[in-house]
C-alpha cells in the first residue's frame, strides 16, 4: 500500500539544507515575548509544531528595529543581543525533531497591528493608512540606512542562534512592500519613482542580509501575489518584483494574499486562493516556491505540489488546531485531525497571547495527567452533547475512563450546529464532527434522543462515580407583546423557521455584536428579505474578529442591508401601533409599518437542575453562562482532564 500524500511528505533541498518534507509551518506570532526576548512558552509551541512533523519552521512576530517595536514588548527583537541565547533554545528544540528553522524578518512601517508604540509610524511617504489614527513620518535617508542596519544585525543574531535560513518579509503591506507599491511611495529622490529606484530598498536589505551569512544559509522572500485593496499591487507586480529580486540569489519565495486585516482569511473565503499566484511566480523565476493562505488538509498541499504548481506548501491556523496534523495525515490518520474552523477569534486576539478556538492546549499548555492513564477508570456520564460536554468525553475516555453521553437532541452538537447553518460558517460544525469521530475511536458510548430528566437523578448518581453536566443555552425568548407581532429569534431564522415568502424586516442586535444577528441578517437577505439592520451599540460588528468584520459588512451592505447603529428598538403594546428605532443619542424617530422583527438577545443558560459542583460533580459550558466555543472547549478539556 502506497504511502498517504506522497508529494508532501517527500524531502526537498532547499538552498544548502535539506527539508525532509514540503510541509512548512508559516509565520505565526505567538506574543509570548517579555520586553522582546521569546518565553519558553514560545520555544514549547514551536517544539510542538516540529514534533508534529513539519519540515521546516517559519519563526514570525520578529521585528528588526527598534522604531517597529510596540509597546508590548510583545514582538520578538532580533536586533538585540538578548534574542541570540532565546532564539537558539528555539532552533535546538525544532532540530531535536529533525525539521529546520527558518527567522523571518519585519518592519512594519507605518502599519502597528493594532498596538500602541513608543515611536511613531514611519513610511516611504507621510501617507496614512485607514487602519490607524496617525500618519506616518517620511524616512529620511539616514533613517533608511539604520533601519537597513538592523536587518543586518538581525541576520547576524540569527546566525549566531543556529538558524538555518532568514526570511525577508515583504509581503502585506509593511515597510518593503510601502516601498516597493507606488501607492505607498510618492518619493521623488533615490528610493522612490520609478520601479528600479522603489526596488532599491528591498534590495540593500537583502545585501545587508547576505553580508552576514554563511554559505549554504537560506534566504527566502514573502510577497503578496495580491494585495487586495484599491491601487494596490496584484500578481503582475508581484511577478516582476520576483525577478528582479531574483537575481540576488534568493533561494526561495513565499507566496500569500493580502495587507494587513485582509490576509488572515475567514471561513466566508475560498480555500488555497494563493495558488494560482505562487504558481505564476514559480514559473517566472524557477525557483521553489512556497504557497499558504488558508490551506487545512494534506490533500490540498500535496494535489498542489502533485501539480506542479508549487514545490512547498505552508500551514499556520491548521497547525495550531492540531500540530500533529503532518504525522496524522503521513500515517493515514486524517480522521484523528482537529480542523482550523477559521473563525479568527482566539488565534487573532493575543489576549495576552496566542490561544485556539478549539485547542485548549495551546497558550495554555497541556495538562499535565492529558494523555496518561488514570490511576482508578471511573463511571463518567456526561449529560449534553454540545462542543464542551464532547471535549470532556473525549479526554475523559482517552484517560481510561469508561464514559457514556446523553444527548436530548437527535444530534450532536448543541448550538454550534445552529450556528453553523448560518450562511458560510458551515465550518463551525467541523468541531463537532471531530469530537463525535474522536468519541467513536475512544469507545464512548452515545445516547442521542435521550434526555435526561428530574426522576432519572436518582438513577444517575448512583450508577456514575463523576456527572459532567454540560446541558448548555436556550435563545432568549420573545418579549410577550412580539409575540403577538410576527417576530423571530435568531434560532429561528437559521433553523428555516420563517415565511418563505419574504417581506420587510427589522433585525435589532441587543448589544451582542458578535455574530448570531449579522448571521440571521446575511440569511435574510440572501433569501430577498428587505432588511433593515439596527443595534444599540455605537459600531457594527464591534464583537466579530476584525478580519472576519470587514468581509461580513462588505456582504451585507452589497446585500442592500440598511444599517442603524446607535439605535434602541421600541414595539409598543397597541399592535395597530408601528414598530420605532428611537436614537440612542440625540432625535430623529424612525417608524416602520408592516413589518416583521427578528430580535437577538444573550442566550439563557440552562439551569443544571438538581446538581451543585462536587467533586464528584463538574458543571461546564454555557450552562455556567453562555460564552465562546473556545471556552466551552477549555472547560471540557479541563473536566476531562482533571477526573
Amino acid at each position: 500500500m502506497s504511502a498517504p500524500f506522497p508529494h508532501l511528505f517527500s524531502p526537498i533541498q532547499l538552498g544548502g539544507i535539506t527539508l525532509k518534507n514540503r510541509l512548512v509551518a508559516l509565520p505565526a506570532g505567538t506574543s509570548m515575548a517579555v520586553d522582546g526576548v521569546p518565553t519558553h512558552g514560545d520555544t514549547e509551541h514551536v517544539e510542538r509544531l516540529a514534533a508534529g512533523g513539519v519540515g521546516m519552521i517559519i519563526g514570525g512576530a520578529t521585528v528588526v528595529h527598534p522604531t517597529t517595536t510596540l509597546r508590548s514588548r510583545k514582538l520578538i527583537e532580533a536586533y538585540r543581543d538578548e534574542f541570540v541565547p532565546a532564539a537558539a533554545a528555539k532552533v535546538e528544540a525544532v532540530h531535536r525533531h529533525g525539521a529546520k528553522f527558518v527567522g523571518q524578518l519585519c518592519h512594519l512601517g507605518r502599519e502597528f497591528i493594532g498596538g500602541e508604540s513608543d515611536a511613531p509610524p514611519s513610511a516611504p511617504s507621510a501617507i496614512k493608512t485607514v487602519r490607524d489614527a496617525y500618519p506616518p513620518h517620511e524616512l529620511s535617508a539616514a533613517e533608511i540606512d539604520d533601519i537597513v542596519e538592523g536587518w543586518r544585525v538581525s541576520a547576524r543574531n540569527l546566525v549566531a542562534a543556529g538558524a538555518d535560513g532568514v526570511e525577508l518579509h515583504a509581503a502585506h503591506g509593511y515597510l518593503p512592500a510601502q516601498f516597493m507599491s507606488p501607492l505607498t511611495n510618492r518619493r521623488s529622490d533615490s528610493f522612490g519613482g520609478s520601479f528600479e529606484t522603489r526596488m532599491r530598498f528591498p534590495r540593500m536589505i537583502i545585501d545587508a542580509m547576505r553580508s552576514e551569512i554563511p554559505a549554504g544559509f537560506v534566504l527566502g522572500v514573502r510577497l503578496s501575489g495580491e494585495e487586495e485593496i484599491p491601487g494596490g499591487m496584484g500578481i503582475d507586480d508581484c511577478v516582476r518584483i520576483a525577478e528582479n529580486l531574483a537575481e540576488l540569489g534568493i533561494d526561495y519565495f513565499s507566496i500569500t494574499h493580502g495587507t494587513r486585516g485582509k490576509y488572515v482569511k475567514d471561513s466566508s473565503g475560498e480555500d488555497a486562493v494563493a495558488i494560482p499566484s505562487a504558481a505564476r511566480v514559480k514559473a517566472a523565476t524557477g525557483l521553489p516556491t512556497l504557497v499558504g493562505q488558508r490551506i487545512r488538509d494534506a490533500g490540498t498541499a500535496d494535489h498542489a505540489i502533485k501539480s506542479g504548481h508549487v514545490d512547498m506548501v505552508g500551514m499556520a491556523r491548521a497547525l495550531i488546531a492540531d500540530p500533529e496534523l503532518p504525522n496524522k495525515s503521513r500515517t493515514g490518520r486524517v480522521a484523528e485531525i482537529r480542523g482550523c474552523l477559521g473563525v479568527n477569534q482566539d488565534c487573532r486576539a493575543f489576549d495576552p497571547h496566542l490561544h485556539c478556538a478549539v485547542n485548549a492546549e495551546i497558550g495554555r499548555g497541556r495538562h499535565v495527567d492529558v494523555g496518561k492513564r488514570a490511576r482508578k477508570s471511573k463511571e463518567v456520564f456526561v449529560i449534553g452533547g454540545g462542543p464542551a460536554g464532547l471535549e470532556a468525553a473525549r479526554v475523559a475516555a482517552g484517560r481510561g475512563h469508561r464514559v457514556t453521553v446523553f444527548e436530548q437532541d437527535k444530534v450532536l452538537g448543541g448550538s454550534v450546529r445552529v450556528a453553523a447553518s448560518a450562511p458560510r460558517r458551515a465550518t463551525l460544525i467541523d468541531i463537532v464532527d471531530y469530537l463525535e469521530r474522536e468519541l467513536r475511536r475512544l469507545k464512548v458510548e452515545v445516547n442521542l434522543s435521550a434526555g435526561i430528566g428530574s426522576g432519572d437523578l436518582d438513577d444517575i448518581r448512583s450508577a456514575a462515580d463523576h456527572v459532567v453536566v454540560a446541558i448548555g443555552s436556550r435563545p432568549a425568548g420573545l418579549t410577550p407583546v412580539l409575540q403577538q407581532r410576527t417576530a423571530f429569534t435568531v434560532d429561528d431564522v437559521l433553523l428555516g423557521r420563517v415565511p418563505a415568502a419574504p417581506g420587510r424586516v427589522v433585525v435589532f442586535d441587543d448589544g451582542d455584536g458578535f455574530w448570531p444577528a449579522y448571521s440571521a441578517a446575511e440569511a435574510l437577505a440572501q433569501r430577498g428579505w428587505d432588511v433593515t439592520f439596527a443595534t444599540a451599540l455605537t459600531a457594527l460588528a464591534s464583537r466579530v474578529p476584525p478580519e472576519s468584520a470587514g468581509p461580513l459588512l462588505v456582504r451585507l451592505g452589497s446585500a442592500g442591508v440598511d444599517f442603524k447603529i446607535a439605535h434602541a428598538l421600541d414595539v409598543p403594546d397597541d399592535l395597530t401601533a408601528p414598530v420605532t428605532l428611537r436614537p440612542v443619542f440625540g432625535t430623529g424617530d424612525l417608524t416602520y409599518e408592516d413589518i416583521a422583527v427578528v430580535w437577538h438577545g444573550p442566550r439563557v443558560a440552562v439551569p443544571p437542575w438538581g446538581f451543585e459542583r462536587s467533586d464528584t460533580v463538574s458543571i461546564i459550558g454555557d450552562c455556567v453562562t453562555p460564552r465562546r466555543i473556545s471556552h466551552a472547549i477549555a472547560e471540557g478539556y479541563r473536566a476531562g482532564a482533571e477526573l
